[in-house]
């Protein structure tokens, strides 16, 4: 999850465009931190693996890969990032052109991320700023994203005339959240197809009957954000979770007190719902318009 919040020492301008209407389909492909990602060219080179996060409300990439590409800096400015773990200052990157299959936008500034301390070798975050001018689908399951440029009828992408769940932007950022259950018990979950796990408030689990200390429950991988501070979960089983019409029995979720979920909703059942749980459907994102619609795949059993 990461969130813009301010820039400083300079003033930019970011300019999108979408140079194609055609609709285009990428592979989700594993990385060997657990991630999906998808192939993303950076100023015609590439591809390069990346992650398509929605819990990003702007692009980044990493700072080996900004090295590697030689990637200019914007002169005498810096960013500051929030990710899952707290705030950090970052420097800013500009590219010409970030492309994924037929899918262009132009003249993009990005956020230097600290190096990954795990197995990934991603070279950067595609975030909602992409996502803008088009509908994302996520088939997990069957390991592609679909990418429709508008306009476009949402039931071409939904494959049906369900109706879509309207979702909330989270304390003025561009990320988006839905109401959730977990055991009956209400709360918000933001959609970050970014996070591997899905992650919830020690309030939230208490609330919905969830004992850590039980030995169902274990300490998890360490988890860094954007400052590199590093945060330990709880993780273990969360019992049922209900959301945009569809329920998930026997789930899996990481308890943890992250500083990002404390910043946005207070002491109010917040959780991160990771592609853990999304990827046992089809995820289908209009982030402009704060729709999205969750659906079977065709190429996954029925995850309930």
């Amino acid at each position: 999850m990461l969130r813009r919040v301010l820039a400083l020492c300079a003033v930019f301008l970011v300019v999108f465009v979408a140079r194609t209407v055609v609709d285009a389909q990428v592979a989700l492909t594993p990385s060997p931190d657990g991630h999906q990602t998808v192939p993303v060219f950076v100023n015609g080179r590439g591809p390069y693996p990346f992650i398509l996060d929605t819990g990003a409300d702007g692009s980044a990439v990493y700072q080996w890969f900004a090295r590697f590409a030689k990637l200019k800096t914007v002169a005498g400015a810096a960013g500051s990032l929030s990710g899952q773990t707290g705030t950090a200052d970052v420097p800013l990157y500009k590219i010409d052109d970030l492309a994924m299959s037929d899918r262009h936008i132009e003249h993009v500034t990005v956020y230097g991320l600290p190096d990954r301390h795990d197995a990934g070798r991603e070279a950067g975050v595609l975030g909602t700023d992409y996502m803008d001018g088009a509908i994302i689908a996520f088939d997990f399951p069957c390991g592609k994203v679909d990418v429709y440029a508008k306009p476009v009828e949402s039931a071409r992408a939904v494959g049906d005339d369900g109706a879509p769940v309207s979702a909330a932007t989270v304390n003025g950022s561009g990320l988006l959240s839905i109401p959730i259950s977990v055991n009956g018990y209400a709360g918000t979950a933001v959609i970050d197809t970014g996070s591997r796990d899905t992650r919830m408030t020690p309030a939230f689990a208490r609330a919905a009957g969830i004992d850590t200390r039980s030995a169902d429950f274990h300490n998890g991988a360490a988890i860094y954000g954007a400052n590199s501070n590093r945060m330990t979960p709880r993780v273990g089983p969360i019992g049922t979770v209900r959301f945009a019409n569809v329920s998930v029995r026997d789930a899996r979720a990481e308890v943890i007190d992250l500083p990002v979920l404390r910043r946005d909703f207070g002491s109010r059942p917040a959780m991160l719902l990771g592609s853990d749980l999304l990827g046992k459907f089809r995820l289908v994102y209009d982030h402009q318009a704060r729709r999205i619609w969750i659906r079977a795949s065709a190429c996954a059993a029925d995850p309930r």
